[in-house]
């Protein structure tokens, strides 16, 4: 890995490989639908908690884990207080606001927040109106066989 880029992982079905890295005006824990935004997981074991985490149903076998790298001088990250309740479901508009607001502000590519899933690992919020988006880099995908024990 290149010291100056940063990488982020997004795991998928072999159906959508191609909108791996694509936008969406979802809500989601960190931002309200408001803006276009792209989560993604700093580790590839973050993409696979994740993507286990979001299913509904039992995994299937044809997946792919999908790497790019973007500029690493375009990252800003989300602090948060103990007192934020970011790990709460249903997601509170509190926590979104912090997410809807970095991407109002546009002034960097990535954010980095905490995983809900696992308190040592990060995800991202990727801005794909900033103008480093164009400078994202993508590695081979790499087929991707959910353990069974994780059914």
């Amino acid at each position: 890995m290149s010291n100056d880029t940063i990488p982020a992982f997004v795991m998928v079905e072999d159906t959508v490989i191609a909108e791996a890295f694509t936008a969406s005006d979802r809500p989601g824990r960190w931002t309200s639908g408001r803006l276009p935004v792209i989560y993604a997981a700093r580790s590839a074991a973050a993409a696979m908690l994740e993507h286990r985490a979001h299913l509904e149903s039992t995994p299937i076998n044809d997946l792919k884990l999908i790497e790019a790298r973007f500029p690493v001088d375009s990252l800003h990250v989300i602090e948060v207080g103990e007192d934020l309740p970011w790990r709460e479901r249903p997601y509170r508009p509190e926590v979104q606001a912090l997410g809807d607001a970095w991407l109002a502000a546009g002034n960097t590519l990535l954010a980095q927040v905490p995983s809900a899933l696992c308190p040592c690992e990060h995800n991202l919020l990727i801005n794909p109106r900033h103008p480093l988006f164009a400078r994202a880099s993508y590695l081979p995908a790499h087929h991707f066989r959910m353990d069974q024990r994780l059914a």
